[in-house]
C-alpha cells in the first residue's frame, strides 16, 4: 500500500493501529501545545521590562479571600550598592543587565535592630502577618548592599471583573 504525499503514519500509544495524519495538522497541534505551555509558564513567572533590564517575577496567591493573586517582583535593585567609595554618598542608578534577572527571592535587608513586636505592629500589612516565621528568616539576612525593592502588582483572574466594577 502506497502512502499519500503530505501525510504521516503516526502510531498511537497502546493501540495496534496506525492513524493517517496530515503533517500540517501535526505541526499545528505541536505549535498549540507549545503555546499553551509557554502561556502557562509566563502566567506563573511573568517577565517585565525595566529601564535597566528584564526581570522575572512570581504570581502568587495571598492568604486572604478578599485579595486576589499578585505578581511579586522581589529584590529589584533601585540603586547601586552603597558600599566602598559609595558609602554615605547619594544613591546612583543601578547597573544595567542583559538577559532576564530572577526577581523571585528577597534580597538582603539593611542592617537594623528588630524584634517581633515592632515587626508585627509597625511594619507589616495585616495580610502578611500570617507568614511571620518566614519573614523573620529573611530579616536575618542583613547587608549594607540593601537598596532593593519588593514590588507587588495586583492581577485580575477574570476580565469580566473589571467590567462589573464600573
Amino acid at each position: 500500500m502506497s502512502r499519500p504525499q503530505g501525510l504521516l503514519w503516526l502510531p498511537l500509544a497502546f493501540t495496534p493501529v496506525c492513524v493517517l495524519v496530515n503533517s500540517n495538522v501535526l505541526l499545528w497541534i505541536t505549535a498549540l501545545a507549545v503555546k499553551f505551555t509557554l502561556t502557562d509558564s509566563q502566567a506563573q513567572y511573568p517577565v517585565v521590562g525595566t529601564n535597566y533590564g528584564k526581570i522575572r517575577g512570581l504570581r502568587t496567591p495571598l492568604p486572604n479571600e478578599i485579595l486576589g493573586p499578585v505578581e511579586q517582583y522581589l529584590g529589584v535593585p533601585y540603586a547601586s550598592p552603597p558600599t566602598g567609595e559609595r558609602r554615605f554618598q547619594p544613591p546612583e542608578p543601578p547597573s544595567s543587565w542583559t538577559g532576564v534577572r530572577n526577581a523571585t527571592q528577597f534580597a538582603a535587608v539593611c542592617p537594623q535592630h528588630l524584634d517581633e513586636r515592632s515587626l508585627l505592629h509597625d511594619m507589616l500589612p495585616v495580610w502578611f502577618t500570617a507568614n511571620l516565621d518566614t519573614l523573620m528568616t529573611y530579616v536575618q539576612d542583613q547587608n549594607e548592599d540593601c537598596l532593593y525593592l519588593n514590588i507587588y502588582v495586583p492581577t485580575e483572574d477574570d476580565p469580566r471583573e473589571k467590567l462589573c466594577s464600573r
